[in-house]
């Protein structure tokens, strides 16, 4: 009896930090869907003024870019959000599965390692986007006016802590596919086991 009351106060305490873990998500699955609102609403209306300030140029929709830096920083900007909405995406539904408890499941681990992916094309196209740009700008096809509104994007440090986040939420993943895998083989040890008894 007295061996077992350490293993029963530490299933209580393990319990407890999952009804916290789920107490959390619910409230960061309500964050992440108000995001992804906002983040819809606001390619929207960037594609709209984008396309406006084409379409109508003046004080309302100059960005301070010439068309041909309109026409093609629109497309950019709507990358990056979208793929930052996937981001968002990935995390609502991660969080969606910790309020019902699922925490050790094979679709968290590929949750995070979608996360950790789609950093890792953030961070990619944080160092093509501005090195096209620049190309665009040397042979001609945009005028070289306003370059320093992309250059403000590329930065080598930000670059580097973006490959090195992406790096670890996929550590991560990999952490979480191998300990499901002893999680779930140690099961099936135990139900063979009790099988066997």
């Amino acid at each position: 009896m007295n061996a077992s009351a350490p293993a029963i106060a530490r299933e209580v305490e393990v319990q407890s930090k999952i009804q916290k873990v789920s107490t959390f998500s619910r409230y960061a699955r309500i964050v992440c869907s108000a995001f992804y609102g906002f983040g819809l609403v606001g390619i929207v209306a960037l594609t709209l003024f984008g396309v406006m300030g084409l379409v109508f140029p003046g004080r309302l929709t100059d960005s301070g870019f010439t068309p041909a830096q309109k026409v093609a920083s629109i497309p950019i900007a709507i990358l990056f959000a979208g793929v930052w909405l996937a981001v968002v995406y990935q995390l609502y539904r991660l969080f969606g599965n910790l309020a019902t408890r699922a925490i050790y499941t094979a679709e968290n681990v590929r949750r995070v390692r979608n996360v950790g992916l789609l950093c890792l094309v953030l961070a990619v196209l944080g160092v093509l986007v501005p090195i096209a740009w620049a190309v665009l700008v040397r042979t001609g096809l945009l005028e070289p006016s306003l370059p320093s509104k992309f250059d403000l994007w590329f930065s080598w440090s930000e670059s580097l802590s973006s490959f090195i986040t992406a790096g670890l939420i996929l550590l991560v993943s990999w952490i979480m596919d191998v300990g499901l895998y002893e999680k779930d083989h140690a099961d099936a040890l135990q139900r063979d086991a009790d099988l066997v008894i």
